[in-house]
Order: structure tokens, then C-alpha cells, then sequence
């Protein structure tokens, strides 16, 4: 009979147990975090951005000779490199409107920076680029990037790149005997992002949610688009109102850039 009542007894421990579990799993799925308000996002972000430009720097002086193609490198303004030129002092800001959920816009500071900014053509908005490319958080973790050159369709790309990409100029290119190519003169720059022109409020792989990005960019060259193939560059046809989101005139669930109608 003892043993009995101690088999009982552990049974009822066990069920308690799991009853806990369950009472605690089902706490924490209530407690998902709730969207933040995207005003006060973006002014947090904005500090965060301008924080990180204040106290860092860029190797601008391996710009200064026109030979060779450098590659784009932050450090903080400590130490023997205390008296560099902040990235603040080099960034051009430039204001997007975001249109949100009531349908009432948001002004967010996306900032660019220009070490090189190439000799050709820049692309427009929807454009094709062929750049090479390093996604970074503020704090230096690497997240994305392709050091041989990739085609982007920039319809398909976070906004705050899309947005940044204009600053920068494609170059010229030469076919060498063995078919390799080289590019020369090219645009490099980068571009520091809010979170409202990235992923804002979604993790996307190694970006939790409510990240501010930086891109590193080097523009080799860019081809006008026109998706739909009706004669018209999709530039004329993607965001004729700058809200930031694809046209859709005729309300038929296709936009404009991508409808012949």
C-alpha cells in the first residue's frame, strides 16, 4: 500500500508540473510585443543613426587618390583616430515620407554617404544594378553580402536601399582578353537606414526586428527598366505620388509597372 500511495503521489507531481508548463507557455505567447508606434520609432532610430555618425569614421583618405578601388571601412573616433572627421560631418540626410496604416505619413532620415560617387548614369528608383554589396548592424555583425557583383531588381529590394541607390553613379567597363571584365570609375558609397525603411517590426534572418542598417555599396553599372513591356519605363510608372508604394491606378490588384492595361 505504501509503495502505491508513492507511485500516487508521483503521478500528481508530474501533472502538476505540466500543469505549470502549460500555464507558463500559454503566459508567454500572451505577451507577444505589440507593433511600436511608428513616430517614435522613427525618432528613436534617428538618434540611434546619428549617434553611431557621430562616433565613427571612414577611411576617407585612401579616397583621395583616383587609382584603385578601396573598400569602404568604419571605425570609431577614439584613440589615435580621435581626430578623424566623423561620418555626420560626410553624410548627406535625405527625408522619405512613409505612408502608415491610417493612411497619414511619417517622415524618416535616411543618410548617405558618397566616397566615390562613379562618372555614368545613376539608376532611378526601379531600376536594375549591378553593384557588389555588405549589409551590417550598427554594432559590425555582417548579415548579407556578396563580394562578387549581383543584378538587383530594386523594386524587390528594402526601401532604404532603393532610396539610397540614386546617389551613387555607375562606371565604365572594359572585357579583358580571358572575358573577364573591369570595372572602373564606379560609384561607392553607403547608406545608414532606419528600421521603418528596412524590416521595422519583422526579424529577418540575422536582423532582429527594429534594426537600423547599413549598406556598403559599389555601383557598377545600372539598366533601365520597364517590367510590363508596354514601352514605358517603369520609372514613369512605379510611385508617381512618392508614398513609397507601387501605383495601382485602376484598382485591379496589379500595379501599374507590372500591368500593360
Amino acid at each position: 500500500m505504501h509503495d502505491l500511495n508513492i507511485v500516487f503521489l508521483k503521478k500528481i507531481l508530474n501533472l502538476t508540473a505540466l500543469f505549470i508548463l502549460l500555464l507558463t507557455s500559454c503566459k508567454k505567447e500572451d505577451e507577444v510585443e505589440p507593433p511600436r508606434e511608428v513616430s517614435f520609432q522613427a525618432i528613436e532610430d534617428n538618434q540611434i543613426l546619428e549617434d553611431y555618425l557621430s562616433t565613427h569614421f571612414y577611411n576617407y583618405e585612401d579616397f583621395e587618390d583616383e587609382t584603385g578601388s578601396p573598400e569602404i571601412v568604419f571605425d570609431t573616433l577614439s584613440g589615435e583616430n580621435a581626430n578623424k572627421r566623423s561620418l555626420m560631418s560626410q553624410v548627406v540626410k535625405k527625408v522619405i515620407n512613409v505612408k502608415i496604416s491610417d493612411g497619414s505619413f511619417v517622415n524618416h532620415n535616411l543618410y548617405y554617404l558618397v566616397a566615390r560617387e562613379g562618372i555614368g548614369k545613376s539608376p532611378s528608383l526601379v531600376d536594375s544594378t549591378f553593384q557588389s554589396y555588405e549589409g551590417l548592424l550598427l554594432n559590425g555583425n555582417v548579415f548579407d553580402s556578396a563580394n562578387n557583383p549581383v543584378w538587383f531588381d530594386l523594386t524587390q529590394v528594402v526601401r532604404g536601399f532603393r532610396e539610397g541607390l540614386p546617389s551613387l553613379k555607375a562606371g565604365t567597363y572594359e572585357v579583358n582578353d580571358d572575358n573577364t571584365v573591369t570595372f572602373n570609375d564606379f560609384g561607392q558609397g553607403a547608406f545608414f537606414i532606419p528600421s521603418g525603411l528596412a524590416y521595422f517590426s519583422n526579424a529577418a534572418g540575422a536582423i532582429p526586428a527594429y534594426s537600423p542598417l547599413i549598406f556598403k555599396v559599389n555601383l557598377y553599372t545600372t539598366k533601365q527598366t520597364d517590367h510590363d513591356g508596354d514601352g514605358i519605363p517603369s520609372s514613369e510608372e512605379f510611385d508617381r505620388d512618392g508614398d513609397g508604394i507601387a501605383d495601382d491606378t485602376d484598382g485591379d490588384g496589379l500595379a501599374d509597372y507590372l500591368d500593360k492595361d
